[in-house]
């Protein structure tokens, strides 16, 4: 039985320099604001959905 070679393939990755062990990719301003704004909002979510349960009775 033959010994199993792996393929070379193009990268799906959109950088241009190798992965490197350990260190994460760099994330761009727009991801760091988009995940800022999602955390408020699950942030005031969850008051809000306690709030309108107590006006409601529950």
């Amino acid at each position: 039985m033959p010994a199993y070679q792996a393929k070379k393939t193009q990268s799906k990755r959109p950088s241009s320099s190798p992965a490197r062990p350990g260190r994460l990719p760099k994330l761009s301003r727009g991801a760091m604001v988009t995940d800022v704004c999602l955390v408020a909002v699950w942030g005031a979510t969850i008051p809000g959905l306690m709030w309108l349960g107590a006006a409601g009775g529950f």
